[in-house]
């Protein structure tokens, strides 16, 4: 389709099979131009995918190495059995993100540098019956950008959690849950399986049929599990913080009661609110990753057949991470007080409990804070180099 090693600025071919002028149209929404297709543009969404001659100066963006015998080297392809042409890089757009919108809101992304090459736009929908199209390429690059934002956004939010318990409450345990490492190593595997041969389904037959690997549905098992359990923290936790006084009410016993909730203590509080967050960001991750793998065995599906799949889903993972925002923006404006007993108090056990209300606030503040969603500006571009080698660098984006 693309890249002729005697052409430095490719040569398009539509993926529905038939013969595309070189005359452009009008320039399309993305910026790019618009290949004519038969003297018209191609109805429907389309992918739009520029190509520039790579630059000399090399980086360090390389966010995964793919093989050049692999799904998206294969789909990036002029025909089969051949490699994309070396020394060039892709640049993929999708126009919309159909369904996957409230976890790229979640995730935020970066801008992608601006590919001022050559450029066709890839239909992402079946024009007539028979039609091959680019839905598949499509979804592999709606996955990768999201896993690219999911993955920058969830580590950088995990570790402002982790640096304001360090400084704030320091004797709080920040024990990680072993289920949520072991999901998300099978969810970076089950990106890979995506990129590299199309589907996470092993030991398939003809028909496509199988299950996926071991390790995802081990994932997947883990994080339903822990799915529910962030559901009954945060229900028990909204509980009390409604019941709490708002014009004050005690540190200690506000304290004690969100240590109360699962009988975590308040020590284990703060890991909870980090295990909850990487469990739902997690499981919007598989619900994207399982959703595309089934479009790509069935091959004849547009990508807007995606939206139902996982809007829904993917809407409900978002809302309850905005519940856990909401819950410590309102737990850091909760005035807290120190609770006397009877006959008074010591001045000096006054002052610890003052400034033990001080840092419980300030750790409220800096995790919600850290949970805040990041700006997304509703574009999804991947950016991919093709080497001397054949094989593929999917890049971060700058």
């Amino acid at each position: 389709m693309l890249g002729q090693p005697d052409d430095p600025r490719g040569i398009v071919l539509p993926l529905d099979g038939r013969p595309g002028g070189t005359e452009t149209g009008a320039p399309d929404r993305n910026g790019g131009p618009r290949p004519l297709r038969n003297g018209a543009p191609p109805p429907g969404p389309a992918l739009l995918l520029s190509w520039t001659p790579t630059p000399a100066v090399d980086d360090d963006r390389t966010w995964a190495t793919l093989s050049a015998s692999s799904e998206l080297a294969r789909r990036l392809a002029p025909d089969a059995g051949r490699a994309p042409a070396a020394g060039l890089t892709f640049r993929l757009a999708l126009p919309e993100v159909f369904g996957a919108e409230p976890l790229l809101r979640l995730a935020g992304g970066e801008t992608a540098a601006a590919a001022p090459g050559s450029s066709a736009l890839v239909p992402v929908a079946p024009t007539a019956p028979g039609d091959r199209h680019g839905a598949g390429l499509g979804l592999l690059t709606l996955t990768t950008a999201a896993e690219i934002a999911a993955t920058g956004t969830q580590t950088r939010v995990l570790d402002e959690l982790t640096a304001a318990v360090d400084q704030l409450a320091p004797a709080c345990v920040m024990r990680l849950d072993s289920r949520l490492r072991a999901a998300e190593e099978s969810l970076r595997e089950a990106q890979t399986e995506l990129l590299e041969r199309g589907s996470l389904v092993v030991d398939g037959d003809a028909t496509g049929s199988g299950s996926p690997s071991r390790g995802l549905e081990t994932a997947v098992a883990n994080l339903s599990v822990l799915r529910h359990q962030t559901h009954a923290w945060i229900a028990g936790w909204e509980r009390v913080v409604a019941g709490a006084d708002p014009s004050g009410t005690p540190g200690l016993a506000l304290r004690d009661a969100l240590g109360e909730v699962g009988k975590l203590g308040w020590t284990g509080f703060p890991a909870a609110v980090h295990g909850a967050y990487q469990a739902l960001v997690l499981d919007a991750r598989r619900i994207l990753l399982t959703a595309a793998d089934h479009l790509l065995r069935a091959p004849n599906r547009p990508l807007t057949a995606l939206r139902p799949l996982v809007e829904s889903d993917l809407a409900g993972r978002a809302a309850d991470v905005a519940r856990l925002h909401r819950l410590l923006t309102t737990l850091s404006t909760l005035p807290q007080t120190v609770r006397k007993r009877s006959g008074g108090m010591m001045p000096n056990l006054i002052a610890d409990q003052a400034a033990a209300n001080a840092r419980s606030q300030a750790l409220f503040t800096r995790m919600a804070n850290a949970l805040r969603s990041p700006v997304w500006d509703g574009r999804v571009v991947v950016e991919v180099r093709s080497l001397d080698s054949g094989e593929l660098q999917v890049l971060r984006s700058v």
